[in-house]
């Protein structure tokens, strides 16, 4: 019998068991509460501590150190993707915004559902897809175990800029910030009234993948209160190629095929040998965003802020799933599996972020930081065969045992002081405690919600040094506490010289860790990518005991040049990652029936290279932008490349400026990379080249209309590192108000 997976959780929580957990939540933000009567009081009648911005004509980043500084002081590499760049090549979403952006790569099928083909996650400098820690205006997002659903779930029309910081954070943001951290900042409110609404619309010349989605924002400030929000729709049509199955049976030690399953006459041989799937790289979706913030100024000195968001989607689509139970029972509680079968995957799934802030100047030189949010992810996913019905079976008879399903939630509590005194040092010193909760389908082998759960508290201390007028300092420490592994500590020491504006020198050495997540300890599902057995998991049957997973951690050095002056740029950066205990997916019993995958620390590894960026703006509106970038990984055990890592990619941008018109056009070279799976364990490299143009009716005019081609030349890429409909055109249009 079909069972409601939002009944069986909401019916299992005791209402005792829920309220105590929302006391639980309250206590933790009572701290908060009581600061802000007391202050309140306290300062009813004192203006005389106003919080003054920075002025200054640089860039001001804020993810790099967590206060505003300008981008040259910053010791790390930081990428900043602003708002005017994104709405110049048209993006609809994340996804679309990082396959223009030089120097990341995106992955592909790096999570076990069998949806994974058409969803890619991020790796910066070769770490890998699970070392990149995503963040939404300064807050972790509730999601799968990974991070590649949220490329498509963010809208571009929301964001103001993305700050994308290269190499391990770890000291200032902890687990997960091993290869780099991307924020995306949303709009925020400004004084008097703003806003846009647009609208987009692609398709490839072939008719598929098509894809509207359109936006609304507005903010604006009046006196004391201030305010923002944004609305998008995003609707996609799948793009699919079609595949053909060879489809087999697990009877005994070995795999038949259907046809030659036994009895003669059994029900498994009305399954077929062979199948053709029109297989989903992009699929069907519709997906929904709505966002926000409001901040009050409690005086000249206090301002309390308060934002949410709140995400809706439904997606499916056909795929061949690695594993699928038949519904057929050898013995009772057991089924007969099939392998590379057709399958459809539907997922119905929703997030909601709320979070709770305060900046308040304590006196002239100590500004108070105070913050508490909460991500809470519902996941719902059905994987049922196609066509086994005709064949005799009920096609949903396994799907709630195969469909991936959970309840994700994150409660994070954040306070830091910044002593600025206007002199040689400012000091960032603050503590963190986050409680990650995941209920999910993916524990057991029955498919009931079983809940894991770990809390991190963490202490850490940054010190901004202005040595001299020219020779700047950054010193950071931190100390984790984590509840299910090893407590860890990492530092970072980095140097920045301003010799002029066209020479700034800088080093950096930073330490970075990432615990293995919930997925790598604890899964013990038999997933559409293949049989999953987390770390800790103990199976007799599969001869395996439990493994001591450690975290990885990394030690990076970096070095690099750059400059900037009457429209030129340069950059240059060499790095070097040593990683030690990193966690891999391995295969066991490889090629047999009873194959499995797990997670082991399978070696220590090294990842380097070096990142090449300059451009010119010349006055007659003409500008050039080029980047190389050059990849080295290595498993120092095995001598083998890390998988899904481009040795090479090369960018060129043409563009020009005219009054109200804008004319581009981009090339993108992606080397090849090493990828086990593909013929030769290796995939072959492909560029790809896009052009645009824009046009706003007068330099003031708030109407912009928008067009553009991606994939002109039809390059073809391995279906292995991404899906390609081949020549895309796209046409949009905004307005400002």
């Amino acid at each position: 019998m079909k069972t409601d997976l939002k009944t069986e959780f909401d019916h299992s929580t005791p209402l005792s068991s829920l309220a105590g957990n929302i006391c639980k939540r309250l206590s933790l933000l009572l701290p908060l509460m009581l600061f802000f009567v007391v202050h309140c009081v306290a300062m009813a009648d004192d203006d005389s501590r106003p919080v003054v911005p920075v002025a200054t004509s640089e860039q001001i980043v804020v993810t790099a150190t967590k206060t505003e500084k300008e981008i040259s002081g910053v010791t790390a590499s930081v990428d900043v993707i602003t708002n005017e760049e994104i709405e110049s090549i048209g993006a609809a979403n994340l996804k679309e915004i990082f396959e223009k952006t030089p120097g990341i790569s995106l992955q592909y099928g790096t999570f076990p559902a069998a949806s994974s083909a058409s969803k890619s996650s991020v790796s910066i400098r070769g770490i890998g897809a699970n070392g990149t820690l995503f963040l939404l205006d300064g807050r972790r997002l509730a999601g799968e175990v990974k991070n590649p659903y949220d490329l498509d779930r963010i809208p571009a029309g929301m964001i103001e800029r993305i700050e994308v910081i290269k190499g391990p954070m770890s000291v200032l943001y902890g687990a997960d910030a091993i290869g780099g951290v991307i924020n995306i900042i949303t709009k925020k409110p400004e004084e008097g009234f703003a806003g846009s609404v647009g609208g987009r619309t692609g398709i490839s010349i072939e008719g598929d993948g098509a894809k509207v989605n359109g936006d609304l924002t507005f903010r604006g400030k009046t006196g004391k209160l201030g305010y923002s929000l944004y609305a998008n729709a995003l609707k996609t049509k799948p793009y699919t190629e079609r595949e053909r199955t060879t489809t087999l049976i697990k009877q005994g030690p070995n795999l038949v095929p259907p046809s030659q399953t036994m009895p003669p006459n059994g029900p498994l041989r009305n399954i077929q040998d062979n199948y053709d799937v029109d297989v989903s790289y992009r699929e069907e979706s519709e997906i929904y965003t709505v966002g926000g913030r409001i901040i009050y100024d409690l005086d000249s000195s206090t301002q309390v802020g308060a934002e949410f968001n709140y995400f809706n989607e439904e997606r499916e689509g056909d795929y061949r799933s690695a594993f699928f139970p038949t519904g057929i029972s050898p013995v009772p509680g057991k089924f007969f599996p099939a392998f590379d079968t057709p399958v459809h995957s539907r997922d119905e799934n929703w997030r909601r972020d709320v979070g709770l802030d305060l900046r308040s100047s304590l006196s002239d030189v100590i500004t108070l930081h105070l913050r508490a949010y909460n991500s809470y992810y519902e996941k719902r996913n059905t994987t049922t065969a196609i066509n086994w019905k005709d064949a005799g079976f009920p096609s949903e008879s396994a799907s709630e045992n195969l469909g991936m399903s959970a309840n994700v939630d994150i409660w994070s509590y954040e306070a830091y002081a910044v002593y600025d005194s206007g002199g040689d040092h400012r000091i960032t010193g603050g503590g963190e405690y986050r409680d990650e909760e995941r209920e999910g389908t993916v524990f057991n082998p029955e498919g009931t919600y079983e809940l894991r759960e770990v809390d991190y508290k963490a202490v850490y201390l940054q010190d901004e040094w202005e040595i001299s007028e020219s020779l700047n300092a950054i010193l950071g420490a931190r100390y984790d506490w984590i509840s299910n592994n090893e407590n860890t500590s990492t530092f970072k020491v980095g140097l920045v010289n301003r010799f002029s504006d066209l020479f700034v020198l800088r080093g950096n050495f930073a330490q970075g860790y990432r615990a293995p997540d919930i997925r790598e300890l604890y899964i013990r599902k038999n997933t559409p990518a293949g049989a999953q057995r987390g770390a800790t998991v103990t199976d007799l049957t599969l001869g395996k005991t439990p493994y001591d997973l450690k975290p990885e951690f990394v030690n990076s050095y970096e070095v690099g040049v750059s400059g900037r002056k009457n429209g030129f740029y340069y950059s240059a950066s060499l790095f070097r990652n040593d990683i030690s205990d990193k966690i891999e997916q391995v295969t066991k019993n490889p090629g047999q029936p009873d194959q499995y995958f797990t997670f082991e620390n399978i070696s220590d590894v090294v990842t380097k290279g070096i990142e090449l960026a300059a451009g010119y703006q010349f006055s007659s509106g003409l500008g050039v932008d080029v980047g190389w970038y050059e990849l080295s990984t290595e498993n120092e055990m095995t001598g083998e490349e890390l998988e899904f890592n481009p040795k090479r990619q090369i960018s060129a941008t043409l563009s020009y400026a005219d009054g109200g018109l804008e004319l581009w056009t981009t090339g993108k070279y992606v080397g090849e990379q090493y990828v086990p799976a593909a013929d030769n364990s290796r995939v072959d490299s492909y560029i790809l080249v896009d052009a645009g143009a824009g046009y706003r009716f007068a330099m003031e005019e708030p109407l912009r209309i928008y067009c553009g081609v991606n994939n002109i030349f039809d390059e073809k890429m391995d279906k292995l590192i991404g899906s390609n409909v081949g020549p895309y055109v796209y046409a949009g249009l905004g307005y400002d108000f």
